[in-house]
């Protein structure tokens, strides 16, 4: 018995294995998103299922008096259950967000995309923005993403938006100074998955009208990434000092 307890265990490793994996190959290139989401969700199921026979293994040994090779069932049935509640998180988490990965300040005319054309490949997120339902999905969830207008120039705003996206950790990928344009790409923490950004300031009054568009290049909901990524950049623009 006991050795069929350390079985379990074993093979929540290799499950484990196989999730870092599927998020490693991805990051490398190695595997496009899709079939690797897949192997991190079969590896995610193998843990989940596998702690849940090692709960009923556990129940079992506890019932027959046999403690000494239950250990290896509890470290099973953990691991299970990390992996369950980490799964309800993310649906709970991404129930809260719209099924949509293209957010902007301005649903009606938002910043183009110029590079970022050109660093997407086919199976990408089309880089035009469909608007219509879209936008209407947006402003329903994210109502507090408009604008941002400041008393700045466009060479000031331009500057300090310039500054505030390099100190959030984005790359620059192209810039423009008289067009007032800023192009970056950003990537989620843990799967590494590649945001496209565009900057856009223009004059408004004495000072200027700063617009962001932030799109995921994978997937259909990026569970409110981008627009918790425009909301960095508000904040930070508006504490130009904070780190």
């Amino acid at each position: 018995m006991v050795r069929r307890t350390q079985w379990l265990l074993k093979g929540q490793m290799l499950w484990l294995v196989l999730a870092v994996a599927g998020v490693l190959a991805f990051r490398a290139a190695l595997l496009t998103w899709r079939p690797a989401l897949m192997l991190v969700a079969v590896a995610i199921g193998g843990l989940v299922l596998t702690g849940f026979v090692s709960l009923l293994v556990l129940f079992s040994l506890l019932r027959a008096g046999r403690r000494g090779s239950a250990a290896a069932c509890l470290a099973a049935a953990g691991l299970g259950l990390l992996a369950l509640v980490g799964v309800l998180l993310a649906g709970v988490h991404g129930a809260k967000a719209p099924p949509i990965h293209d957010i902007t300040t301005d649903p009606g005319n938002p910043p183009l995309f110029g590079i970022a054309s050109q660093l997407r490949t086919s199976g990408d997120n089309p880089i035009a923005y469909s608007g219509g339902a879209t936008a209407d999905l947006q402003r329903q969830a994210y109502p507090d993403i408009v604008p941002l207008t400041v008393a700045l120039a466009p060479a000031e705003a331009f500057a300090r938006s310039l500054a505030v996206a390099e100190r959030l950790g984005w790359r620059i990928v192209g810039q423009s100074r008289e067009q007032g344009s800023i192009e970056a790409v950003d990537r989620t923490l843990v799967f590494g998955f590649t945001d496209d950004i565009a900057i856009r300031i223009v004059a408004a009054g004495d000072g200027s009208r700063i617009d962001l568009r932030s799109a995921s290049r994978a997937g259909v909901s990026d569970l409110g990434t981008n627009a918790k990524r425009i909301r960095a950049f508000v904040a930070a623009f508006a504490n130009p000092q904070r780190r």
